[in-house]
């Protein structure tokens, strides 16, 4: 059965961008788990006729409608009254609620009389049922609607996650029969985006129509998403290999992973697999390629470490880049980037190596080249491949975030070559 959600966010804090909505982003993964699809995702003021125009909305299209936010005790906080507008009821006292907060407050260590506004929080509408909050004061809010659910949940994040991990995720299963749903990523590189549809074209429209693919284009590659939807779980994982293996006839010599996630993720499995150590140096990316490859746990087995040789003394007097070179063909030169590969794969004595250098902006280089400009070298010491990349209408933190995902795209496509 196919079981809908709607996500509601309220807050003025959302809105203005002082905050970012990342409740709705956790609470939609965890119902994705259990088969339910979450069907819209909204954000509204802290205003009584937006929020109950939310349940309306909410109401109409989906099965269950899931909220975070408004339940706290100061007056900006509506969605109890906006709530019981909504179902047209009234406000409830229940003691337990004031019992829990009286707990959660002699456990740290208040010992305050409750005030009037932590007496507040025990009111809930008389349609609906709560949930203890071991977490916070604002107890979590059950309404069966018709034949629909209203969820209300706190908004603070260590909360949200809480109730939704013990009482709401539990409960939505035992109650709904969903379908299965199967998400399985494959990573392209190499390819725009537009000239991939066309290539794919013919083998997409024979796509199985429990099927569903999708194109997550990011700086330097394409994540292709296959989503399958049905009751056999292990028949869907079949369909979509055998669609990976026939888009591999089509388009595979631009597929990097046939279980994308980020690259460092697909890099590491790969070095793991075939026992290969890497190291980096990096000048203009400063060394986030490092940063990327040891946010990977147990990066250590494989990752020796990094030299950021971002002053030009250092590739020379640590690297061992020839200055004569450097003279000849600048600072940032095809060149000079296969010289800080190999110097760092010596001294660091490992199997790959990747180097950047590069002119990250706002001001040109030392030698004068264009902002935007970056050369990336990877090598294993016999063999180096490098490439060139330009983007001078990227500010400084996309430049480095992009030139580092170049620089780990080329590792993989240039380990894997040299393992085929």
């Amino acid at each position: 059965m196919k079981i809908k959600a709607t996500l509601l966010t309220i807050g003025d804090e959302i809105l203005i961008g002082q905050i970012v909505d990342t409740n709705s982003a956790f609470i939609a993964k965890q119902l994705n788990k259990i088969g339910i699809q979450v069907e819209e995702i909204l954000s509204v003021q802290d205003e009584m006729i937006h929020i109950i125009e939310a349940f309306q909305r909410g109401i109409s299209k989906s099965n269950i409608i899931i909220v975070t936010g408004g339940l706290g005790p100061t007056k900006d906080d509506k969605t109890k009254a906006a709530l019981c507008q909504f179902l047209n009821c009234e406000l409830v006292r229940e003691e337990k609620v004031i019992e829990n907060i009286i707990q959660l407050f002699e456990a740290r260590g208040y010992t305050k009389e409750l005030n009037n506004l932590n007496q507040e929080q025990a009111l809930i509408p008389e349609k609906s049922t709560f949930i203890q909050n071991k977490y916070g004061t604002a107890p979590c809010l059950w309404t069966d609607f018709e034949d629909k659910i209203i969820i209300n949940l706190p908004g603070v994040p260590f909360e949200m996650k809480g109730l939704v991990l013990d009482d709401i995720i539990p409960r939505l299963k035992n109650k709904f029969d969903a379908d299965v749903i199967v998400h399985r990523d494959i990573l392209v590189t190499g390819i725009p985006e537009s000239d991939l549809a066309i290539l794919l074209e013919d083998w997409e429209n024979q796509l199985p129509d429990y099927i569903h693919l999708a194109y997550l284009p990011n700086r330097t590659s394409i994540d292709l998403r296959f989503t399958a939807t049905g009751i056999d779980e292990v028949h869907l994982k079949e369909s979509i290999q055998q669609e990976i293996d026939k888009f591999k006839v089509v388009a595979g010599q631009y597929l990097i992973s046939e279980n994308s996630g980020k690259a460092q993720r697909v890099l590491g499995d790969i070095l793991k697999q075939n026992n290969l150590t890497i190291s980096t140096t990096e000048s203009c990316t400063g060394g986030n390629i490092a940063s990327l490859i040891t946010s990977i746990s147990g990066s250590s087995s494989y990752f020796n470490g990094s030299v950021v040789a971002y002053a030009t003394s250092v590739k020379t007097s640590v690297l061992g880049v020839n200055a004569d070179d450097i003279d000849k063909f600048t600072v940032v030169s095809e060149q000079v980037a296969e010289q800080m590969s190999k110097g760092v794969r010596t001294i660091l004595n490992t199997d790959i190596a990747i180097s950047t250098t590069g002119v990250a902006g706002p001001n040109k280089g030392e030698d004068g080249k264009d902002v935007g400009t970056a050369w990336v070298a990877v090598t294993n010491g016999e063999k180096t491949i490098t490439r060139s990349y330009f983007y001078p209408y990227m500010d400084r933190e996309d430049f480095i975030k992009t030139v580092s995902n170049n620089a780990l795209n080329l590792a993989i496509q240039f380990i894997q070559k040299e393992l085929s």
